[in-house]
């Protein structure tokens, strides 16, 4: 049964600037960091980054049901824009949470919708179960 599900989409790039990317499109942004920024961790943890980055996540209260129409609808809106802002070619993550058995679909509608954006899609699967000893 699936627990929870998680849609982000990673923008970063060189030239990219996440607070440009929110102004021209009016998206939020989260883990935020401009070129030149010093990193609080990953691999450039206390170096300037050289790249700019920001995740678009779906909220959580959007309902299970409509989180991956939410995201492709909002990429729809702002993928080519924040492409011509620089970020580099991305694709969508997509993190099921399970218990006991990951068993997850896509509606017809879904996929086609995905499949506009040609834009490549993720899944990782994760247990949450409890062990049971």
């Amino acid at each position: 049964m699936i627990d929870e599900l998680r849609l982000s989409v990673l923008f970063k790039g060189e030239r990219f600037s996440p607070k440009k990317a929110e102004e021209e499109t009016g998206i939020s942004l989260r883990d935020k960091l401009e070129v030149g920024d010093v990193a609080k961790s990953g691999p450039y943890k206390g170096k300037p980054m050289p790249y700019g980055k920001g995740v678009l996540e779906v909220p959580e209260e959007i309902p299970y049901g409509q989180r991956i129409m939410w995201l492709v609808d909002a990429l729809a809106t702002c993928l080519d824009k924040m492409y011509e802002l620089g970020a580099e070619p991305t694709q969508i993550y997509a993190g099921y949470f399970y218990k006991d058995q990951c068993n997850f679909e896509f509606t017809s509608q879904e996929i086609q919708a995905i499949s506009k954006l040609s834009i490549e899609l993720g899944i990782s699967c994760y247990d949450v179960s409890e062990d049971e000893k």
